[in-house]
């Protein structure tokens, strides 16, 4: 069963971008599994560079990115005797990205993560991934997709929506904070 999951940035607190997901028929009178919620962790959503010192204006800004929607879609396998199975999910993550007055280089590497949790947004797994960008020419904004497969073991009882799946870019503390003021929290 393969379940289209649409997505964008949405707006409330970190953590809180849902999606609720329609389950199609599958027979006369069962369900397809529910797919994972996946969210983009708001706070984690847009990154700044700046140079290296102290200054932090817009003359100092070497890059800003923004993670601006996902898509993907979701597979559930279960054994009909155990119960048990996995979830497969094809991510595709859009990136828009500018360069700042600052940047002398035409090229950019940003991390990124993907965390799966339970119910509790407890994490369960936790990856970091890089994209590497190029501005050509003179251009100084680009978009770029990432592409991503994810899978999730499945206990007997246990369905895709019972966990979640989180995306944002890896952040330092200072710049966790720098959103977080940008944001106005």
């Amino acid at each position: 069963m393969t379940i289209r999951i649409p997505g964008k940035v949405g707006v409330g607190f970190a953590l809180l971008a849902t999606l609720v997901l329609a389950a199609c028929q599958q027979g006369p009178e069962r369900l397809a599994p529910a797919c994972p919620t996946i969210a983009i962790v708001q706070d984690a959503s847009e990154l700044t560079l700046f140079v290296d010192g102290p200054g932090r204006d817009l003359i100092d800004v070497t890059l800003e990115a923004r993670i601006m929607e996902f898509a993907g879609f979701c597979d559930t396998d279960l054994d009909e005797d155990t119960g048990a199975g996995r979830v497969d999910i094809d991510l595709e993550l859009l990136f828009q990205a500018t360069r700042g007055p600052a940047n002398a280089n035409l090229e950019a590497q940003l991390s990124y993560f993907v965390a799966i949790t339970d119910k509790d947004e407890v994490i369960l797994a936790r990856e970091n991934f890089t994209i590497d960008l190029k501005f050509e020419g003179n251009r100084n904004r680009i978009g770029a997709v990432e592409t991503l497969a994810q899978k999730i073991p499945l206990k007997s009882g246990e369905f895709g929506e019972d966990f979640k799946v989180f995306v944002g870019f890896q952040l330092s503390e200072e710049q966790l904070q720098f959103n977080r003021i940008k944001l106005g929290r």
